[in-house]
């Protein structure tokens, strides 16, 4: 399972949304700026993300993107799904029409990988652009989109109840 170069940068350009927002419309050569991410690629990821209804776009002198939902509401997962179908397609693959033609270590081999799949793909619905903002100390700003939920989970990780997911 591995993630396209489309799945990182639509990952990049959703957590720069999510992060330096502050419910403001982005516009995409600025998030295209900070993340060192090619314009033309970030325009057609937004396409997609725009037409499922993730972000919608804002037209004039202060025009952007910004997102639909709250930051909270918006999963890792749904994005992947969206921009990245080679992922989902991968930890989705049936392993039932390869496992006739396979030997008996390879087909315990290949359940094994399908599981680990499976829960990959469960982690990544589960975590949201939230939860990775969370984690970063300057997102404090009181216009955050979910600011609630943010002190929450800082609050979590300053207590000890909650590992970050950088922390190993």
């Amino acid at each position: 399972m591995k993630i396209s170069a489309r799945g990182r940068y639509s990952m990049q350009a959703l957590f720069d949304l999510a992060h330096h927002s502050h419910g403001q419309p982005v516009p995409l050569h600025v998030i295209a700026e900070r993340q060192k991410l090619s314009l033309p690629f970030l325009e057609q990821i937004f396409n997609k993300l725009k037409k499922a209804g993730v972000v919608a776009s804002v037209r004039g002198p202060r025009g952007g993107y910004i997102l639909t939902r709250p930051c909270d509401q918006v999963s890792v997962g749904e994005v992947l799904r969206l921009t990245d179908s080679s992922f989902y397609a991968a930890a989705k693959a049936d392993p039932k029409a390869a496992s006739s033609l396979l030997k008996a270590d390879e087909r315990m081999s290949q359940l094994l990988w399908n599981r680990l799949s499976d829960h990959i793909s469960a982690f990544m619905e589960k975590v949201t652009f939230a939860d990775l903002c969370s984690e970063t100390a300057s997102n404090t700003c009181p216009d955050c989109t979910c600011p609630e939920y943010v002190k929450d989970m800082q609050g979590q990780f300053v207590r000890g109840e909650r590992k970050a997911c950088g922390v190993l």
